[in-house]
């Protein structure tokens, strides 16, 4: 039964109707969580924290009411797409009203240039709509099948497509956001500055509500996708690097994972894509089998497995499914005791780095690496498979990665400013301008907390 007081769920119910207010508690314990359970840290913390109720408005005037009802009554606001984050940043702390997006799903605008959608939107259904017309998305995550626009701007970072384009920080990407302040009468605010966008890129639903934004787009791409098979994974690292570099080559996706890892995804293990005690590497790229099979056998490798881009998002095996975060959750599916670690590598240490960690944790550490750029530069991005024992484990092997010059995101807090890709004062402003009153997700930014403290 929902905390809130009657004449507020009344209020709800008459601005987007009885059928989109959920107030159950075991509907509103399901539909407040995200993936906090990669985290064995989180998930003890997170596992029975709940909004009071679930609204679903489906027009933009229905759910800038709902912001200003929860500004009146000073009651948290908690955004919600589709809930695939990993951190737990999503997650009501305190209660209160989770606003859930995914009805506002237009797409406003479309050209070869860019998409201007609803936040509600699937991406999977903006990449389509964006191919029909010989454009894709620059970069999405691995969740693309289910993950919703908005919540990859607030809650995302890069993906598949960002060895060429970068991140959702880097210029040229988001082209703009429309947002809701969280007032009694709250502001509509046209977002299209690129210092401004700092405060609603990867806030986690902490300065705004976000109501459309616009994507740059690429042109099309013929993706063929391999599966590639190396002796160890310093061998597989080579090749993805040289790739990564080859500027002839157009790529979306560049991923190497260590042996057992490929052993962890059943239906490339019934595909022969996944070779026993081999490394592999995962790759989306505009490359010929015969070119890809003579660069693979060149470098010690093999294809071991082929799909053409006739199929590309229409039949067959969909590899950005054992990559990025879904390689973890493969992982985790096989072996409980698994979770991972969200590390970069120095792009002139990467060897030297491996060898280092492998050296004190052994088959404790399995390196999964996507290759990727920010500010213009690639880097070896790590989504590292870990044994886990204890958070005491956990954060001394956080501390050597550092002292070893590596860069950690830890995945295992639920506060944003402890995520070391934050963007730090612009957000501070950002939230101070747009949420007055600290109503937006809050238990999650330690430094918010600071200044509330007497």
């Amino acid at each position: 039964m929902s905390q809130l007081p009657t004449p507020v769920l009344d209020a709800l119910t008459a601005i987007v109707g009885a059928e989109y207010v959920v107030t159950g508690a075991a509907a509103c314990r399901q539909g407040s969580g995200d993936c906090y359970w990669y985290s064995p840290v989180l998930k003890p913390l997170l596992e029975n924290k709940a909004a009071d109720v679930i609204v679903h408005p489906g027009t933009v005037d229905e759910l800038i009411a709902v912001v200003a009802l929860a500004a009146r009554e000073r009651v948290p606001l908690i955004l919600r797409g589709a809930g695939t984050g990993n951190y737990g940043q999503g997650v009501p702390m305190q209660g209160g009203i989770l606003l859930n997006t995914k009805r506002l799903d237009r797409i406003l605008e479309l050209t070869p240039a860019a998409a201007k959608v609803e936040t509600g939107i699937l991406l999977k259904t903006v990449e389509q709509q964006a191919r029909a017309i010989g454009a894709e998305l620059r970069f999405f995550p691995s969740t693309l099948l289910t993950a919703t626009a908005g919540g990859f701007l607030a809650g995302g970072s890069g993906g598949v497509g960002s060895i060429t384009w970068g991140t959702l920080w880097d210029p040229g990407n988001v082209l703009g956001a429309t947002v809701v302040t969280v007032e009694a009468q709250p502001q509509v605010i046209q977002v299209s500055d690129y210092q401004a966008l700092q405060g609603v890129i990867h806030n986690c639903g902490l300065t705004c509500v976000i109501v459309d934004l616009t994507l740059a787009l690429a042109p099309a791409q013929p993706w063929e996708q391999y599966a590639l098979a190396f002796a160890d994974i310093e061998a597989a690292l080579r090749f993805a690097q040289a790739l990564a570099y080859d500027e002839h080559v157009p790529k979306r996706l560049i991923t190497a994972l260590e042996w057992p890892l490929p052993s962890y995804f059943p239906l490339l293990v019934r595909a022969g894509a996944s070779v026993e005690g081999k490394a592999q590497l995962l790759l989306q790229v505009v490359l010929d089998p015969a070119a890809m099979r003579a660069r693979a056998e060149a470098a010690g490798g093999a294809v071991t497995w082929h799909g053409p881009h006739a199929d590309y998002l229409r039949r067959g095996l969909w590899l950005v499914d054992y990559t990025w975060n879904h390689t973890t959750l493969w992982a985790m599916k096989a072996d409980p005791t698994l979770t991972y670690l969200q590390d970069a590598f120095d792009p002139e240490r990467l060897f030297e780095q491996v060898r280092l960690r492998k050296a004190r944790y052994g088959a404790g550490v399995l390196e999964h690496v996507e290759f990727m750029q920010a500010r213009g530069r690639i880097v070896p991005q790590g989504l590292s498979v870990v044994r886990h024992h204890s958070k005491a484990q956990l954060w001394e092997l956080i501390a050597y990665c550092e002292e070893i010059g590596m860069r950690i995101a830890n995945p295992h807090t639920h506060y944003l400013d402890e995520d070391s890709r934050w963007n730090g004062q612009p957000i501070l402003d950002a939230k101070a301008a747009w949420d007055p009153h600290n109503l937006l997700n809050p238990g999650h930014l330690r430094a918010q907390e600071k200044m509330d403290t007497p």
